[in-house]
């Protein structure tokens, strides 16, 4: 995915950036956005109103383990939502996905005697600019408990779902869009290009989307918005900027130690053991400076723990 860069004069917020997305989707100003975009995901219930939760969740098992998400959020009828946006997405983001919704149950099941365990349904929304599921060539992809063996598939626990919105896997841009696009081509175009428009564009006539652009215009921000929003984008594309050197670097130099000592294992220590004191000064830097530790910990590898420590 094109990564969007801030420029001076852009009328509209990145909103894959950290501070626009939690603007347009985690703010109670915004709330009936997001109630829109989850009613336009999830299909198995109308979500009618929901609550903000504390984004960061702290997990008793073991060591108290602390967790925070890009939204976080509780309907009406009890269920909760956790939203994250990963422009970096991994693999490993789908074991993640699972530790994160696996946190908020352990934080708000409940137990009687008689009646057991009582756990709420948790979704998780992951919007990635990456694809996480690159052989599956539908989107979105839903994970869920299913009996495959059965004549049709049958969900078997509906307590989690993940459903992963692969922007690569949808239009790129306007152009891309046919007469009839989908509501989630539309959406995809949006969160790739959006703060390259100068006005709304007409095939963004979803209310939704309409609602999403008015929310992402910085025309109508206060002075104090418009800096911190500045604020936040650039020092994650210095961050992430700084992080690409890195990463150069350490293939270079795992290259050239893996042909002197003809050993994969060399290569690995060029990557990360070589470049792992940097990686944890720049983390330390640039968490000084406002940046998300999840934004920390999905490049560099560092855990939330050991950023929070530095």
């Amino acid at each position: 995915m094109v990564q969007q860069i801030y420029k001076e004069g852009q009328r509209y917020i990145i909103p894959t950036s950290d501070w626009g997305f939690k603007r347009l989707f985690g703010s109670e100003i915004n709330k009936g956005l997001l109630i829109g975009l989850l009613n336009r995901i999830i299909d198995d219930r109308v979500i009618e109103d929901l609550e903000y939760l504390d984004r960061d969740v702290f997990v008793p098992v073991g060591s108290v383990r602390r967790m925070s998400f890009d939204v976080y959020c509780r309907c009406a009828d009890g269920s909760r939502v956790i939203v994250e946006v990963q422009n970096y997405a991994k693999t490993s983001f789908v074991e993640r996905a699972l530790v994160y919704t696996s946190a908020s149950i352990l934080e708000n099941y409940t137990y009687s005697k008689g009646r057991d365990y009582h756990v709420e349904k948790t979704y998780l929304i992951a919007i990635t600019g990456e694809a996480v599921f690159p052989k599956v060539d539908h989107a979105p992809v839903k994970l869920a408990m299913c009996d495959m063996d059965a004549p049709n598939t049958t969900v078997l626990n509906d307590k989690i779902l993940h459903i992963f919105i692969e922007l690569p896997k949808f239009a790129d841009s306007l152009e891309d869009l046919g007469k009839d696009a989908s509501f989630l081509n539309k959406f995809a175009v949006a969160m790739k290009t959006m703060s390259s428009f100068g006005e709304r564009p007409k095939e963004m006539d979803d209310a939704m989307l309409v609602q999403m652009f008015d929310a992402a215009d910085l025309l109508g921000y206060k002075a104090k918005d418009k800096h911190n929003y500045k604020k936040s984008v650039m020092n994650e594309f210095e961050y992430e900027e700084t992080l690409k050197e890195y990463r150069q670097e350490g293939l270079e130099e795992g290259r050239e130690e893996g042909r002197a000592e003809g050993r994969e294992e060399g290569r690995k220590l060029g990557l990360e053991e070589g470049r792992i004191e940097e990686r944890r000064r720049s983390a330390a830097k640039y968490k000084s400076l406002g940046v998300s530790v999840d934004i920390i910990a999905q490049v560099t590898g560092l855990s939330p723990e050991e950023i929070q420590a530095l």
